[in-house]
């Protein structure tokens, strides 16, 4: 397995679109919390993305985007792609810069993996 500092983001073919708080798209607020929940259409990958001052998931404004846009605004989420429904994570990122997600419910840092290969865009 990969650590996280030799993974680099790349697009993503046929990743789907995920639901992103209206706070990061507009700048007002940073990626910090990642909840995969079942897809709820065929466009779906299930990711749900919010920003770190947004307080109420259910009172949060979303927006679904292609996931390799929130590549572009967050490259730390390539590597949490092909995790499971039910997976809830934060993103925590230390004084030097570098990113770790860490499992929300187990309360420890998660490893990030390349998605499968029929994912990953043709160079």
């Amino acid at each position: 397995m990969m650590s996280e500092n030799e993974i680099t983001a790349h697009p993503l073919k046929g990743a789907g679109a995920s639901l992103v708080s209206n706070t990061i798209l507009s700048g007002d607020g940073i990626l910090k919390y990642a909840i995969r929940e079942d897809s709820v259409a065929d466009s779906d990958n299930g990711w749900r993305f919010f920003a770190d001052d947004d307080n109420d998931p259910l009172a949060t404004e979303l927006t679904p985007i292609d996931f390799n846009l929130i590549l572009q605004i967050q490259p730390a989420v390539f590597g949490i792609f092909d995790y499971p429904a039910g997976t809830t994570l934060q993103l925590v990122i230390s004084d030097n810069g570098a990113a770790q997600w860490w499992d929300n419910d187990l309360a420890h840092p998660v490893k990030v993996r390349t998605p499968k290969l029929p994912f990953l865009e043709e160079d």
